[in-house]
């Protein structure tokens, strides 16, 4: 795999060669049409002075070529040629340079002469110019312009190019050699450029490379970063900021679960060790085996819920929707706790719609409903009040479960969907209730597509607040087909 720096260096590299060479042949082409304009402008004037030595009289046509022929024209290492016809394409006069040979016959107006590349007689690459004209007659003034009636002439003369070709031959060799120094020379500018451009990434390459797994709470900082480089800095800082916060909390969660435990296991060995002690009669070995049975119980839906977090966060969850009278749904989780709110005097006051219909996973719905009602039932105040309402509105339900009693603050109350957290900081509820509660809950509403809140006012009411949409297949998570979410039953919610 090439490196930025290469792929820079190459790429600027062509482009540049790219764009030298195609001025470079611009301006060749340029210089090359400017050089041969020049060159055919000198053969047209000369045609054109040639052309004065030709008269009209009563005769006949009369020449004076052979008479003032000049040297140029003469046989010899360059010379050059012409040759005149009349209007029928007889031969009036040739240059005794052409010998026994001919020039093409081409012809324009005296004002744009016809110009072409040709071979010359000698084998010699040339140009020749060719003009059709009117000799002058000797009874006709020439400031006269009227056209004359007598049929015109063509005059053609020819010249090799070697001046020209050594020329553009000198200017296509310069051009390369600029150009190709020109390219060197940017080059070198160009890798020292992009070097130096590159160094930030350098340095945050060798930043990135020297964090270590007890060096997430570093930060990276680049000086001098471009602008193009900042995002990926603060994004590489919030992925560490992230990974932090992931591994604090995976700490912190390797010691809750360790205290968590430690408690119903040190109530285990204690009556264990305690119903050893001493031989007992059979009803104190059944009460010592009931207690640990309700410690175990207690550990396991701890176990549970810690299980069921982690299907749900590894998207091993699937949801069997279906339709349901929410009331009806309260109501059958309402009755394991009915006893135990009747023993605390607990008026419970209910507002709900016996028509609202939810579309949406019955076993997990009865789990999130469960856990609030008997957070509900735990923590209000004696001879409190608990209202359950519910409400349906564009498309939605919101049900509310609010309790007296409560002593978190609204910043407290924040808190409580963060796994093993409780309003004691002491602990004091540390075997009866695990914590996990409304944590569970609201990853299960988070998979039903639905959404949880909740407000609380210290020493006034806490209430939980749960919206859903009313059919779920609209919004549910998409999961995977493996392993469905084992139901918790029995969790209770810690979170006032």
């Amino acid at each position: 795999m090439r490196s930025l720096r290469s792929r820079l260096l190459a790429g600027t590299a062509v482009g540049t060669a790219v764009l030298l060479a195609a001025a470079g042949i611009a301006v060749y082409l340029l210089v090359r049409t400017r050089l041969l304009a020049q060159f055919d402008d000198s053969l047209a004037d000369k045609a054109r002075a040639l052309t004065l030595l030709v008269e009209q009289e009563r005769e006949g046509i009369e020449h004076d070529f052979y008479e003032r022929v000049i040297k140029e024209f003469e046989p010899g290492e360059r010379p050059e040629y012409f040759q005149a016809w009349l209007a029928d394409g007889t031969v009036l006069a040739r240059s005794p340079s052409l010998r026994e040979g001919n020039l093409d016959r081409i012809a324009g107006p005296a004002d744009a002469p016809a110009c072409r590349w040709l071979v010359l007689p000698d084998g010699r690459r040339g140009r020749a110019a060719g003009i059709l004209f009117h000799p002058q007659r000797e009874d006709r003034p020439r400031s006269d312009r009227n056209p004359p009636s007598d049929p015109p002439l063509t005059l053609v003369i020819a010249r090799d190019t070697r001046e020209v070709e050594g020329a553009l031959a000198d200017l296509r060799l310069l051009l390369v050699a600029v150009g190709a120094a020109a390219i060197l020379l940017s080059l070198a500018v160009l890798v020292h450029v992009v070097r130096s451009g590159l160094e930030p990434l350098d340095d945050l390459a060798a930043q990135i490379g020297g964090l270590g797994e007890e060096d997430l709470a570093a930060r990276i900082a680049v000086a001098d970063a471009p602008a193009e480089l900042a995002p990926v800095v603060e994004r590489l800082n919030d992925l560490l900021s992230r990974l932090e916060r992931a591994f604090a909390q995976q700490r912190a969660l390797t010691a809750d679960v360790a205290h968590e435990l430690r408690t119903p296991l040190a109530g285990l060995q204690a009556t264990l060790e305690v119903a050893l002690a001493r031989e007992r009669e059979s009803d104190a070995y059944r009460s010592a085996m009931a207690d640990c049975l309700v410690i175990c119980q207690q550990t396991q839906r701890m176990v549970d819920s810690l299980l069921c977090l982690a299907r749900i966060e590894a998207g091993q969850a699937k949801v069997h929707a279906e339709s349901l009278r929410l009331h009806e749904v309260l109501q059958e989780c309402w009755r394991p706790l009915a006893d135990r709110a009747h023993a605390r005097g607990l008026h419970v006051e209910w507002n709900v719609d016996p028509q609202l219909v939810l579309n949406t996973d019955r076993e997990k719905l009865r789990l999130i409903l469960s856990n609030v009602l008997d957070n509900a039932v735990s923590y209000t105040n004696d001879a409190g009040h608990i209202r359950i309402e519910a409400a349906s509105q564009d498309g939605r339900i919101e049900l509310s479960v609010a309790n007296t009693g409560s002593h978190l603050s609204q910043q407290e109350a924040e808190h409580v969907f963060e796994q093993f957290w409780r309003g004691d900081e002491a602990r004091a509820a540390t075997g009866v209730h695990c914590g996990l509660g409304l944590s569970l809950c609201r990853q299960l509403v988070d998979l039903l597509g639905g959404s949880v809140r909740v407000e609380s006012a210290a020493g006034d009411t806490f209430r939980v607040i749960l919206t859903f949409h009313r059919d779920a297949n609209d919004h549910q998570t998409k999961t995977d087909d493996s392993d469905p979410i084992d139901v918790v039953e029995a969790t209770r919610v810690d979170g006032n």
